[in-house]
């Protein structure tokens, strides 16, 4: 019986495999940290916080989930290294996982630019509400929103950005070059 030759390999996908196994491998690393700490900060700190009126809701929000939360993490970087492991043995399902990965990160990268104003208008209410009608607080309020404008430019260009590169990189695996790599021989 003759053993079929191998399937050309493309540097291109070795290299990305490669590159998502590193960054895959910092994320675990980091939500592992990451839910250890959470597992360390003792909930009354959590409700000392959570009684301040000048902490926002959304961050006494994450702070009562940070276990879930970065158990979720840890959770999405373990299965992102699992894709990138597969990618580089070449296995179809973790091209099509893979592929997943990008398109999610473009949409949260858009997704993201929402909470821009959330966030200015959250520091914005933290400013005492007597000072606002002061030079100072006319002048913090305009800076506010400069920063709110340049947080959303810098924002949408960095998602636009992320986005293109992402879906050149999907596009590629999905040419017939890469998309052949994955193919098994016949046996």
């Amino acid at each position: 019986m003759t053993v079929p030759p191998p399937l050309p390999r493309a540097g291109f996908v070795t290299v990305m495999a490669k590159i998502s196994l590193l960054l895959g491998a910092l994320g675990v690393a980091g939500s592992a940290a990451q839910a250890l700490l959470a597992l360390l900060m003792p909930d009354a700190a959590v409700a000392t916080l959570a009684q301040r009126p000048e902490v926002p809701a959304g961050v006494v929000w994450v702070l009562e989930w940070r276990l879930a939360l970065s158990l979720l993490c840890l959770l999405l970087s373990a299965l992102f290294l699992a894709a990138s492991w597969g990618l580089l043995r070449r296995r179809e399902w973790a091209r099509w996982t893979f592929i997943a990965f990008l398109v999610g990160g473009a949409v949260l990268n858009f997704a993201g630019l929402a909470a821009i104003g959330h966030v200015f208008d959250t520091l914005q209410a933290m400013f005492p509400a007597d000072m606002i009608d002061t030079p100072e607080g006319r002048e913090f309020l305009a800076q506010m929103q400069a920063s709110r404008y340049l947080s959303y430019v810098t924002g949408l260009v960095g998602a636009v950005a992320f986005a293109v590169l992402h879906g050149w990189i999907a596009w590629k695996l999905c040419t017939a070059p890469a998309r052949d790599e994955f193919r098994r021989p016949a046996a």
